[in-house]
């Protein structure tokens, strides 16, 4: 997803993303893409207030476009994923990265639920990393996904990785049983 904001090209270089998964179905996610600027321009100008707050507009915005057009569903259920904060911020002044939260809810049952993501396919320009945290109620069963995985800590924690010049998409499938 290279990006152009306000005539500044910025190169993606690394998307990592945490989502945490409660027992009653909320899904909170916290996702970072890490950028290059070569030049150091975009940082002398997001000082600028007003630029700093269109620049935040337009993230957001687009964000929350790039959600509502790859819907998710829980169970059948479509659910969109809806951002409730994002921030810019520099690593150093060559190295911003923009910061969302996003959260959803959905019909999670006793037994086995089935949470399906719609992504693009395409080609990774950069390389990624996602984790998924469960509650201790609920288990990971069946994985299906074009990203590398492995499960972690007592099987409570899916974590998803790719890298640059893989292909990915078009969908993940996560199966997990909810536990009494």
């Amino acid at each position: 997803m290279s990006t152009v904001l306000s005539n500044f090209s910025l190169k993606p270089i690394f998307a990592s993303s945490i989502i945490t998964i409660t027992a009653s179905g909320h899904f909170l996610q916290h996702l970072t893409y890490d950028y290059l600027d070569n030049t150091g321009k975009y940082y002398e100008r997001i000082q600028d207030d007003d630029f700093y707050l269109d620049e935040l507009e337009t993230i957001t915005w687009n964000m929350q476009a790039f959600m509502e057009d790859l819907p998710n569903t829980i169970n059948g259920h479509i659910v969109i994923p809806q951002v409730v904060h994002a921030e810019i911020d520099f690593k150093n002044i060559t190295l911003p990265f923009f910061y969302w939260v996003l959260e959803f809810d959905g019909p999670l049952k006793q037994g086995l639920n089935i949470y399906e993501s719609v992504m693009s396919t395409e080609t990774l320009e950069y390389d990624v990393n996602s984790i998924y945290l469960f509650d201790v109620s609920l288990k990971p069963r069946s994985i299906q996904s074009s990203l590398h995985y492995e499960l972690l800590h007592k099987e409570r924690i899916v974590k998803y990785w790719a890298y640059r010049g893989e292909i990915v998409g078009p969908k993940e499938v996560l199966q997990f049983e909810k536990e009494k």
